[in-house]
């Protein structure tokens, strides 16, 4: 064999060799410039199928605790690695932590959420964690990957929920709650059906996303408006008998830009329950309670969140003894005891309420549930469900089921009071 030919070999070779590496090392790349997507990029391997992130947000929009972002370039099989680091970014002045990093945990869930399409959405296994932040392995499904803090729900995908239900059932009708600072919709559902007149019936209302970040309680909606929509008796009972709200997204600005919401500049929504709210979202919230108050039929008021990370367990927050009448309490008990006796999602439920009072926060008196508890009538019941997010049943499903818990005890303690 003469020297050209040896070299014509070797070089079919490289060629063959680098044609292989094409295939199994495509060149990744992280995306966030999508409704949602939150992520500032440390490091990418292509190589070791290795990315390093940590949350994008801007503190001064809230905590930077929500990250998200979609991987291209993969090849079904592959495993990829995706590091999280927690936020180097200092909170802002005038805010609790201010002039240091968020805490580490908030960011950092055990597992991580993805999905193949944005819309549909898994969890993966139990991360490892590091003194600088957690790994999470995945093996690719497709060509793209979504990864995030937990399940995406942005106004887009929201308002499909939304869309969906009023096309398939008469009795939901959408309605627009008003128009955020920044010029976008806030959404929402009115659940009714049956011959009682609408003026008549005692209002629920709910909502979730006052915190932006906090995604896990947009999928407690849907679970609510999804077992609303069934045949369960209890269901139908409820939309026949009450005129129910469900608005999906408090904080539709911060959800779509990837912020995280909480202690953002001025304040949260959840600090903004004030005579002057500086949101224009709670503003049309109080001013439709205020009337449903006079009327006498506002019900139930409750605020969809989820807790700290150490929280494994749904709870409720409550207005504290200084913002409540006596004859208050009754209804609030008697609310509590259905829900736990209805509760029947996999994420476990503990009846023991936390407050909402002077300890908990300098702008207590303007948090939504003790604002509707001292604005409404004096029969209603206003709380706030706090969901977990760090287990391993925080996943759309268990949401979901959380949310159907809910809706079934708010129907139990309304069909009680009604015969009471």
């Amino acid at each position: 064999m003469n020297c050209l030919t040896i070299r014509a070999l070797c070089l079919s070779l490289i060629a063959c060799v680098s044609s292989s590496r094409e295939i199994t090392a495509e060149e990744l790349v992280v995306e966030t410039e999508f409704e949602g997507g939150s992520a500032r990029v440390m490091e990418v391997d292509s190589d070791k199928r290795f990315i390093r992130i940590m949350p994008g947000g801007d503190p001064e929009r809230g905590w930077p605790a929500w990250w998200c972002c979609r991987v291209t370039g993969l090849t079904t099989g592959q495993l990829l690695k995706l590091s999280v680091v927690p936020s180097s970014s200092f909170l802002p002045v005038g805010h609790p932590g201010a002039g240091k990093p968020l805490s580490a945990g908030w960011a950092l869930p055990d597992r991580a959420a993805w999905s193949t399409d944005g819309r549909n959405w898994q969890q993966t296994s139990t991360g490892e964690r590091s003194e600088i932040g957690m790994t999470y392995e995945l093996t690719a499904d497709d060509q793209q990957l979504w990864v995030a803090w937990g399940p995406l729900a942005t106004p887009s995908i929201t308002e499909t929920w939304l869309a969906d239900a009023a096309a398939s059932h008469d009795f939901v009708s959408t309605f627009e709650l008003t128009q955020t600072r920044e010029g976008r919709r806030v959404r929402g559902v009115r659940i009714a059906s049956g011959d009682m007149s609408l003026d008549a019936r005692p209002v629920v209302w709910l909502h979730a996303r006052q915190h932006a970040w906090e995604s896990g309680s947009s999928w407690v909606a849907r679970g609510i408006i999804d077992w609303l929509l069934s045949d369960a008796t209890n269901a139908v009972w409820l939309r026949s008998n009450a005129l129910v709200y469900v608005v999906p997204i408090m904080d539709v600005d911060r959800v779509s830009t990837g912020d995280g919401g909480k202690e953002a500049n001025p304040h949260d929504h959840n600090r903004d329950w004030s005579d002057t709210p500086h949101y224009p979202e709670v503003a049309a919230v109080q001013a439709r309670i205020k009337k449903w108050a006079a009327e006498n039929r506002m019900a139930v008021f409750v605020d969809l969140h989820n807790p700290g990370p150490n929280d494994k367990k749904a709870y409720f927050y409550v207005a504290p003894d200084e913002a409540i009448e006596d004859s208050q309490r009754p209804p609030r008990s008697r609310f509590l005891d259905t829900i736990e006796a209805a509760w029947h999602a996999p994420i476990p439920f503990d009846r023991n309420t936390r407050s909402t009072g002077p300890d908990y926060h300098p702008l207590w008196r303007q948090i939504s549930s003790t604002w509707v508890t001292q604005h409404s009538n004096h029969d209603s019941v206003s709380v706030c469900l706090e969901t977990p997010w760090n287990t391993p049943y925080s996943t759309t499903e268990g949401y979901g089921s959380v949310g159907a818990s809910l809706a079934e005890g708010i129907s139990l303690y309304l069909q009680s009071e009604q015969n009471q």
